[in-house]
């Protein structure tokens, strides 16, 4: 039986495979990201990198502290007074002036300029400039000052039953980019191939090649071969993306955008990764085996949106909890909602990446869904058996009750 399900597995990836519909499928969600990057290297390579050129109103001490210290990525000039400074801007001979009023100061830059001064920037470095005239009018030392300057030492650790590990907003940021990324993986793919293998069995069951099928070989056969070859389309699938991704990050080695993604992604937790790869796997065979069970119901393609979209519903219940549940995090629906298969692949990781569930919590949830993705499987195998050749008129609702209780 195992060679006739490889056999019946085998010829539906290699089908689907040489077909330019599935390469189209592959290719097409790249069409966003890749446009983008396009628009954003015609931006950077078009883009004004000149120095900032800022003048400074009337203050010689400024002029010449900012010019020292260096504090600015600028070219500083003192201008007479503001209508002078004004006269400039609009001329384009600088980018802004900055002027100091009863001890408040103001910039004012240009419609081009706004880009070229970064206001956390300049307000870093005025407040640096004034505590260093605090400090003289007070006799600090320059010790004493940097001594007041330097930052508190924080460490952030997170307490839970294996004890305490690091965190911190670099490792919950990598976290919650993994598993936002692994929830539209989940939900994209499911769009995809729910509807493939729907297709593919609705097609056969209307167009009576079912009977041929099974005159060879088993139902049993027939579901499972099914299932696994679609489930190697969906690797095929997912690894094309990650050699895509290592591939561009290689040759993009030195690119602004590829460093601050992996600057975004250096925080990530290695175990919180595997835990993700795992439940996205686990996840999507459990959702293809979900839909063989319900497109052994349908009598034609017409049915199988309808048959298939309930499917992809369950999916969404912990996406839109997850971010309905974000503001209480320990309230009691969201903490069993991450615990319900079908529903905790797109939610539990959530949970998991702010820290919110432990590790412990994260695999009883993986564990929960291996369990009903074989018990599900052992009960869509009778079901699958019973009505592929079967054409009711019933709804597939109805169908599926009536399954249940038998």
């Amino acid at each position: 039986m195992f060679n006739q399900i490889k056999l019946v597995a085998g010829q539906v990836y290699r089908i689907k495979i040489k077909t330019p519909g599935f390469w189209l499928t592959v290719l097409t969600p790249l069409l966003l990201p890749i446009v983008g990057l396009v628009i954003g290297f015609v931006i950077a390579k078009t883009n004004d990198e000149s120095t900032a050129r800022l003048a400074v109103v009337d203050n010689t001490a400024l002029v010449q502290t900012l010019k020292s210290g260096k504090l600015l990525d600028a070219k500083i000039s003192e201008v007479t007074n503001i209508e002078v400074a004004k006269k400039k801007v609009m001329a384009d001979k600088i980018d802004g002036y900055l002027a100091k009023t009863d001890g408040e100061y103001t910039l004012v830059t240009s419609t081009d300029g706004t880009t070229k001064f970064s206001e956390a920037t300049v307000k870093a470095a005025l407040s640096q400039i004034e505590m260093a005239d605090k400090a003289a009018h007070l006799k600090l030392s320059a010790e004493d000052l940097a001594s007041l300057q330097t930052p508190a030492a924080l460490t952030i650790k997170t307490l839970n039953d294996k004890g305490e590990s690091r965190g911190g907003d670099d490792k919950n940021a990598a976290n919650s980019i993994i598993s936002g990324g692994s929830t539209i993986i989940i939900v994209m793919l499911l769009m995809i191939y729910v509807s493939m293998i729907a297709q593919e069995i609705a097609n056969e069951k209307s167009n009576r090649i079912m009977e041929t099928l099974l005159a060879a070989t088993s139902a049993k056969v027939q579901y499972f071969g099914k299932i696994i070859g679609v489930s190697l389309l969906v690797l095929t699938h997912i690894l094309f993306y990650i050699i895509l991704g290592v591939g561009a990050s290689l040759a993009l080695k030195g690119n602004k955008m590829v460093k601050t993604v992996q600057d975004m992604l250096s925080g990530v937790d290695i175990n919180f990764l595997i835990f993700t790869m795992l439940m996205l796997v686990v996840a999507l065979l459990s959702y293809l085996v979900l839909t063989a069970i319900v497109a052994s119901l349908v009598n034609d393609q017409s049915q199988v949106q309808q048959a298939v979209a309930p499917i992809s519903y369950l999916a969404m219940i912990g996406y839109i909890a997850g971010i309905v549940g974000a503001s209480v995090p320990n309230n009691i629906v969201i903490k069993i909602l991450g615990y319900v298969p079908f529903v905790s692949p797109t939610l539990m990781p959530g949970r998991l990446a702010t820290e919110v569930a432990t590790m412990t919590d994260a695999y009883i949830a993986l564990v929960l869904q291996v369990i009903a993705l074989v018990v599900v499987a052992k009960f869509g195998e009778k079901v699958y058996a019973k009505n592929v050749l079967s054409y009711s008129d019933e709804k597939i609702f109805k169908q599926f009750v009536r399954n249940l209780k038998k």
